[in-house]
């Protein structure tokens, strides 16, 4: 069985590119990035940690683009070794921002069996 993180809402679905039960949202329109966000790499307790980063970012943020790139930005600031991206000063003042106005949960991260 594949789980994956829904990066629209934050639940863990069934496949990395089906249909989130929750929000109906598919993909983040990065195949990799779906992919690197399963079971296939993190244990589903890891990616359900994930997943209340995304839903605490929900909270301050609506819109779906913004909200998956402050995501990512919450990635590279606090888990520099599960992924790094470079902003520019405008898009990084923005998540920043976004960051700043939530509580963020506490994501240990687990790696899946064999993949260390």
């Amino acid at each position: 069985m594949t789980y994956a993180l829904c990066f629209n809402c934050g639940e863990v679905k069934f496949g990395s590119f089906c249909a989130c039960p929750n929000c109906s949202v598919t993909s983040s329109g990065d195949m990799a990035l779906d992919m690197d966000f399963s079971d296939h790499v993190f244990s589903k307790k890891t990616l359900q940690e994930f997943g209340g980063v995304i839903k605490a970012i929900s909270s301050v943020c609506k819109d779906q683009e913004t909200r998956l790139w402050t995501f990512i930005y919450y990635l590279s600031k606090y888990h520099p070794k599960v992924m790094q991206v470079e902003f520019i000063p405008e898009k990084k003042a923005i998540v920043d921002d976004m960051l700043s106005k939530v509580d963020l949960p506490e994501v240990i991260i687990d790696y899946s069996k064999g993949d260390v």
